[in-house]
Parts: structure tokens; sequence; C-alpha cells
């Protein structure tokens, strides 16, 4: 089944004056009901205990969608939809990060088609729509025909002075091209000019407010032998810090085959004001944020173009299985590929971990 559904599954849309709608749908199973219920809140705490839908409403309100997160996908759903995926994407949980990475996947999927996720409804919908249309077209077609009459009188006593006027329509019509010409050139130049500042305060605004290196992605891939399988799978270790976020890590194989990783640290004044920007005043050296103890992760080490093509590389790290967190290593990850029957559709979520989700948390936090 897919994420976005239009018939009688369950789902939400996030409608601030009439409640959740059917047509944003969500399946994500990692999320139980407290969850969900406060990832409609906007991201609160775990511990939160449940929230009404009047409650969850307007906590909504009060998130400023975040188009940097969106990945220009925000074009193709409302600003209710936008403060919704933000939510779960600053809530600091990566349960709700996943889920929202997996909800944008089919945003995208969806955009491909034309079609924003607002505008697909139900049959029925369509069907009523299409009457009233139909009802439309035949008074149009009516207003059509009177208007075409109207117009070809207004033309027979135009012709009658054409040639009076040609003369002059000449003259005027020179000017007229030469002040459209200099109007829309000074259009231009202001677009371009518009242009210019929003993507010097896009650049300002990223430079204190950047992104982490590995943000979460989605991907469907073929179950087959693991030892042929899409992705090729490493064990490696979290620091448990947020820092992990803004590390890029980089999987090379030796000529003998020796496989190594190796980690470099971005480092910016943007990236410390991110990890401290959610610390805990009491720890103000902890200028890495740890935020945990080391843990074992699993993280790619190849890939065919089959994964390569949904924009996979190496060294994303795999978070979420068939939309459940995994916490195994790379055997366990073996283990369950060849487990399924081959060709079964297998889901992933990669990135969607702790410092990722903690370091999007912080970055929200930052005031403009």
């Amino acid at each position: 089944t897919n994420l976005w559904s239009f018939d009688d599954e369950e789902g939400v849309e996030a409608d601030l004056e009439n409640g959740v709608h059917k047509s944003f749908i969500y399946r994500h199973h990692t999320m139980d009901d407290d969850d969900y219920d406060r990832a409609c809140s906007g991201g609160a705490g775990a511990g939160g205990g449940n929230l009404t839908q009047q409650n969850a409403q307007k906590s909504l309100l009060d998130v400023v969608p975040d188009t940097t997160l969106l990945f220009g996908l925000d074009f193709f759903m409302t600003e209710e939809e936008q403060k919704f995926l933000t939510s779960l994407l600053t809530s600091g949980e990566p349960a709700k990060l996943a889920a929202a990475t997996e909800m944008m996947h089919h945003i995208s999927t969806l955009s491909q088609q034309g079609i924003p996720p607002s505008l697909k409804r139900r049959q029925s919908s369509r069907n009523a729509a299409a009457l009233a249309g139909r009802q439309r077209s035949q008074r149009d077609f009516t207003r059509s025909m009177l208007s075409s009459i109207r117009e070809v009188i207004k033309e027979g006593n135009e012709a009658r002075k054409a040639e009076h006027e040609k003369g002059s329509r000449q003259v005027a019509g020179v000017m007229a091209k030469k002040l459209k010409h200099d109007g829309l050139a000074g259009k231009k130049r202001e677009q371009k000019r518009q242009n210019d500042l929003e993507m010097r305060k896009q650049m300002e605004h990223m430079r204190f407010h950047p992104l982490p290196v590995r943000m979460p992605k989605y991907a469907e891939l073929r179950a087959c032998p693991s030892d042929v399988f899409a992705l090729q799978f490493l064990d490696d270790v979290w620091d448990g810090t947020v820092m992990d976020a803004f590390t890029k890590i980089t999987v090379s194989t030796r000529l003998l085959g020796n496989v190594t990783v190796s980690k470099t640290h971005a480092e910016s004044l943007g990236i410390q004001n991110v990890i401290q920007g959610g610390s805990n005043p009491k720890y103000p050296n902890n200028k890495n944020g740890v935020i945990d103890v080391e843990r074992p992760r699993v993280i790619v080490a190849s890939m065919t173009k089959e994964g390569g093509h949904q924009g996979i590389v190496k060294g994303d790290v795999i978070t979420h299985c068939n939309g459940d967190e995994f916490m195994g290593s790379a055997r366990d990850l073996r283990a369950f590929i060849d487990s399924r029957q081959e060709g079964e559709i297998l889901t992933f979520a990669f990135n969607a971990d702790k410092a990722v989700a903690e370091a999007l948390r912080r970055r929200s936090l930052i005031k403009c």
C-alpha cells in the first residue's frame, strides 16, 4: 500500500479549521496513537500524553513552515500540510522524522504527476465537480455565443473607420511597441533584483541555520538475495553527538578489498549555532552536543544503480526498515532481506536517527 490513498484508509490532512481530512494519508508503523497525537501537536516530547484534536490544531497554528526542509515540495502543499511536515521534521524524534521523510517521498511522486496532495480527493467528489462543470459549460457556451455576436457588430463598426485611422494606428503601434518593450525590460530587471535579493536572504539564513550533512531519505527496493541486493551494508558506531549529523561519512574500498570508513566533521559558526541552540546551559563546553552514549549502527557500504537512482549514497545510516526502527547489525539486516520473498518491496528510511532529529530540532530553535 502507498502512504497516499484516497479511499477507505486512515489518514490525516492538517486542516486547521475542519479537522483532519483523509486525503493526507499516513500509515507509518512505528508511531502509536500517543505518538500520532504528539506529531499533530507540533512535536511535543515523549511523555506529553494524549492531546485533543483542538489542542493539536492550536499547536499547529503556531508552527511556521520551514520551506528549507521541504526541498521545493512546498509548491505542491497547502500551508497546513507544510506546517504538519515541519512539526514532524523538527520534533527531535526519529520516528516522526522517518514518517515525514516517507510522506515527502510520496508527495514527490505525486508532484511528478502534477497532482498536489491537497487536490486528490474521493471519486465521488470528482464526479460532483464534473457534473457542476458540465452545467457551467452550458452557461458559458451561451454567454460565449452572445459575446461573439456583440464582437462581430463591434468589429463591423470599427472596420468602416479603419482607412481613416490607418496612418494614426501605425504611428501609435510603433510607440506602443517601444513602450511595451521598455516596460517589459523594466519588469524583468525588477524581477531579477527581487530574485537576487531573495537568494541573498536564503544564503544568509542557511549560513546561520545550516542543514545536517546527512538529511533523511526514503527508498523502496525489491527484495532479492542479500549478496546481490541493491545495497551492501557495514557495521559502524555512532559517537552519541549531534555533531555526527554534520559529519561526512566516507566509505572506501581498497585494492585488496579492505573497506575503510573515515569521518570528517564540518566546522562553521552556523553549525556551532545549531549544536548549542538547544543544549543544556549547565554544560556550556559541550562543543559536539553529546546526547547519548556510543551505539552501534549500520551504514551503506555500496549500492547498485537501483539504489543510486533513489538518492542513496555510501555512508547513509539505515535507521528504519519496513516502517520499523532498525537497531540490529549488518548481518541481521542481510538475514532479514534473505527472509523476504524475492520481488517483495522493502522500504527503508536513512539518516532518521537521533543525531539528525536533534540537529533539526535545535536548528528550529535558533531565532532569525
